[in-house]
């Protein structure tokens, strides 16, 4: 798996680069042919669903499962 697919279903943590921050689980990678825009799909730690393109995040890191 490579890419941005390697973060599915992953606990991630991430800072935006307008330094908003999101804790959740990645539950999709949406990529399309007629975009080059990359979209990640979490849900939050409040069960929220967050959509926001890769090219917004200016850090992600994986957290460990409890």
């Amino acid at each position: 798996m490579a890419g941005w697919e390697y973060w599915m279903g992953k606990k991630v943590f991430i800072i935006l680069k307008n330094k908003r921050t999101y804790q959740g689980e990645v539950i999709e990678v949406e990529t399309s042919t007629s975009s080059p825009l990359i979209w990640i799909i979490i849900t939050d730690k409040f069960e929220r669903r967050v959509t926001f393109s890769v090219e917004e995040i200016d850090v992600i890191q994986e957290e460990e499962r409890k």
